[in-house]
Parts: structure tokens; sequence; C-alpha cells
């Protein structure tokens, strides 16, 4: 049976981002790694340890800094990307890399999936999974926030946010 992943704001290859600090200016974003190759590397291997060859997963956006989308294709399952604020190589470079699909965003069995959460009024009576505000808590119960840094690095479940 085909499981459907979610997950978002990977930021493959990003130096800076295990050095970026939460607001309160005290605590790292990600802590529990060291240096981008230690946090790639992680995450590579959760992924494939949860993912299934024949699984859907939906990556959220910013899935890389830079045009190094080198990990993609070592990444199981079938992945689609909804573009992010720092996914800005081509699309058909993605789709070279592994993404079978490239899009903004996706609607289906009562989500909206995105990169940014989006305004409430545009939801209706969707739940929005969303990445980009990465350590934060979602805004209210509307919004499921798969930033890695809320999902322990792992895809998620599409179907356990509901």
């Amino acid at each position: 049976m085909v499981r459907i992943f979610v997950i978002s704001d990977t930021h493959f290859h990003h130096e800076n981002i295990y050095k970026f600090v939460t607001q309160d200016g005290a605590t790292r974003v990600r802590p529990e790694f060291a240096s981008a190759g230690e946090g790639d590397t992680e995450m590579v291997r959760r992924w494939n340890a949860t993912v299934g060859d024949e699984d859907h997963v939906y990556h959220l956006g910013d899935v890389t800094m830079g045009n190094n989308l080198s990990l993609i294709k070592e990444l199981r399952g079938h992945k689609r990307l909804l573009l992010g604020n720092h996914d800005k190589c081509d699309v058909r470079r993605y789709r070279d890399a592994g993404f079978q699909k490239v899009m903004s965003y996706r609607r289906f069995d009562g989500f909206i999936l995105s990169h940014i959460p989006l305004h409430p009024d545009g939801l209706g009576k969707l739940i929005n999974i969303h990445g980009h505000i990465h350590e934060r808590h979602p805004y209210n119960e509307r919004y499921r926030n798969v930033s890695v840094e809320r999902i322990n690095y792992t895809p998620v479940l599409l179907e356990s946010l509901k």
C-alpha cells in the first residue's frame, strides 16, 4: 500500500542554519547537529529508514540552499516538491535531480499543502500543512508545521496529521 509523507525545510548543504538561533537568542535552531554534513547525513538516513520505494513524499519547500541537489537521488520514494522561498533552481533541475513533480501548492483529502502558512481566510475548512517557520509552533489547530525541526528531521505520514 502506498503511503503519503510530508516534510519541509531540509535546507540540505546549508552550513549557516546550524549556527542560527531561535527567537530567544540563546538556543540554536538545530542543536542536534554540529554541521550541515552531519545534519544532512542524518536526515537522509531517517528519510530512507521511514519511506519505502513506492511511497510518495511531498517536500514542502526549501529543499536545499544554492543549487546543490546531489542528495535528492539518495532519498527513497516518489518525490514531489512544493517550491519554497529558497528553491531558486529551474524546474527542470529539480526534475533531473529526482522530483517527479514540482508545484506551488497541493490540495487534497481535506488538506492544503504549501511552503508558507496560508492566510486563514483562504483555507475554508481545509487544514494547512506547511513549513517555513522552522521550530515555531503552528498558529492554531488548523495548521500543521512540518519543518524538520518540528518533526524530528523525519518525514511524517500525512494521515497522522488529521
